[in-house]
């Protein structure tokens, strides 16, 4: 006689045990959309849409909330920058940046968009500028006009290509040579065309050296089409190149994916084994001086402080340092290679990723695989872990995956990882929203869902079986909760289901005879709250 389940934790679920040692209290063998951030039974509240995109053609799966200085409004208002394509999005390090300059590569050109491109109306952006400034590719002509009446010197002149907001390109590789006296007038002329694409190019400056560094004698407009060089103009020197201790500012490569800002006014992205670096506070310009290369393909990254992890098909790498020209990578002994990109997931204090073995961990707190414990390996192939597309929330790693006909997800601490909730909300792709916190998923049909903002979902946690000390026959049972709304219980003896209960009230209800059994199982689902479940075999033994 007694009781024989008394449940009120309500954790999560493991698939690692469900038919061999009793699991820990809280703990289950299903656990789906629940909210364990109350200590009782209950479910996860819905992500409610907040926005619908318009005017798109195909399933978006990147997005980017622009407007970064204020929360979102989610009331239709906000503009969002998505794209059918894998893109990852960052904002300007420019300190005055009035119009939110915001930069993205989706391995095909890297380009940048800001407030006087973005447009009206959706679809967003309207506009934008291909992130790096190419140089010049033709050598100017230079021409004696005015004799000079000192000593003999040659000058040497190139140019190069500006925006309207600074940015530089790297110098003409194309020199012009020409040896004259001293206060000469040299005619320039026959500059090189500006080169054909969106690439914001306004002005040329030119530069000339005689026999020392590059300074700028003039800046005019494309559109001008000579100018004149007495000597009596000399001002600053060359920062883009032509220098040994200067790197040439050359263009980001247009396969440069992971788009990311480090520290220090850096930004780093990826092609292939390759990792790449921006000079600083200067994301258009990627001398190849900063290049670093691995022995593995980099599949994404993530920075936690001031370390740059980078996910491979191999053994993952930390890269550190304080600038872009003393940059290194280390191996993490940790060979748990990366099969999804947008698995790739900064948690604060490390980083996580899916490999084909479970979901990964390497930071402050060591390097594992969190999932071990709890999802057996076959479980989590089925997920397909290629499709996994993370989000960190709160201390929690949210996965979303799609197995080909079934788009759904899950949810492991990163702090204390000792179980997995499972859930019925999937999503093509997710933006965190820093200023707000939020987390928000891309939906089919061109929407927009806040995580954790509607209404409270149907959840279901499910026990391990418990056996009792003896074949028995339970006889009753007692839910205790504060609603009962769409509330039911199952009951299941050495793996059959006998009862189901639909709950109303606090009210004991007795079970089916007939039968003996040692293992038993209870399925709760509901809105809840639900404080815990009673399994006795006489209704004098429930509390």
């Amino acid at each position: 006689m007694g009781i024989l389940i008394a449940l009120q934790q309500f954790l999560g679920a493991n698939t690692q045990r469900n038919n061999k040692t009793p699991l820990p209290p809280g703990v289950g063998v299903d656990a789906v959309n629940l909210d364990v951030s109350h200590g009782d039974f209950r479910g996860l509240k819905a992500a409610d849409v907040v926005h619908t995109l318009t005017g798109l053609g195909s399933q978006q799966i990147s997005a980017y909330r622009f407007g970064r200085d204020t929360a979102p409004a989610d009331n239709g208002t906000d503009i969002w920058l998505t794209s059918s394509s894998d893109v990852d999005y960052m904002r300007s390090m420019i300190a005055l940046d009035t119009t939110e300059r915001t930069y993205y590569t989706d391995g095909v050109k890297p380009r940048y968009t800001d407030s006087t491109l973005i447009g009206g109306s959706p679809p967003y952006p309207a506009g934008s500028v291909t992130l790096g400034v190419p140089a010049p590719t033709a050598a100017m002509t230079a021409t004696e006009t005015t004799p000079g009446t000192g000593p003999d010197e040659t000058r040497v002149y190139l140019d190069t290509f500006m925006r309207a907001n600074g940015d530089e390109s790297a110098p003409n590789a194309l020199t012009e040579s020409i040896t004259v006296k001293s206060g000469a007038t040299v005619l320039l002329n026959g500059f090189a065309a500006v080169p054909g694409g969106s690439h914001g190019i306004t002005k040329r400056r030119i530069y000339v050296s005689t026999g020392g560094v590059f300074l700028r004698i003039a800046e005019i407009t494309t559109g001008t089409a000579s100018h004149s060089d007495n000597g009596s103009v000399r001002g600053l020197t060359l920062q883009t190149g032509g220098a040994t201790n200067a790197p040439t500012w050359i263009e980001p490569p247009d396969t440069l994916k992971g788009l990311t800002s480090l520290w220090n006014g850096m930004a780093g992205g990826f092609v292939g084994k390759s990792y790449r670096l921006c000079v600083p506070n200067y994301p258009h310009a990627w001398p190849i001086e900063y290049e670093g290369v691995v022995p593995d393909t980099i599949v994404g990254t993530a920075v936690f402080g001031t370390n740059w992890f980078l996910a491979t098909t191999g053994q993952p790498r930390v890269v550190n340092g304080t600038s872009p020209g003393n940059m290194k990578d280390m191996p993490t002994d940790f060979d748990q290679a990366c099969v999804s990109k947008r698995s790739v997931v900064s948690v604060k204090h490390g980083a996580c990723w899916a490999s084909n073995e479970g979901l990964c961990y390497y930071g402050a707190k060591g390097a594992r695989i969190l999932t071990e414990g709890f999802i057996d390996v076959d479980t989590w192939r089925a997920l397909v872990p290629s499709s996994i597309i993370g989000a960190f929330w709160k201390g929690w790693y949210i996965g979303f995956y799609y197995t080909g006909s079934v788009r759904k997800g899950f949810m492991v601490s990163v702090v204390d990882p000792q179980w997995v909730i499972w859930l019925d909300q999937g999503a093509f792709g997710v933006f965190t929203d820093t200023v707000s916190g939020n987390l928000y998923l891309l939906d089919s049909a061109f929407r927009i869902r806040k995580w954790y903002s509607g209404a409270v979902q149907s959840a279901t946690f499910k026990t391990g079986k418990v056996r009792a000390n003896h074949e028995t026959n339970p006889g009753a049972a007692l839910v205790e909760g504060t609603t009962y709304t769409s509330a039911s219980l199952k009951m299941y003896a050495d793996g059959v289901l006998k009862h189901t209960q639909t709950l109303t009230g606090r009210t004991p209800f007795r079970l089916p005879s007939g039968y003996v059994a040692r293992d038993f199982q209870l399925e709760l689902t509901g809105t809840g709250p639900i404080e815990g479940v009673v399994l006795a075999e006489e209704v004098m033994d429930l509390p």
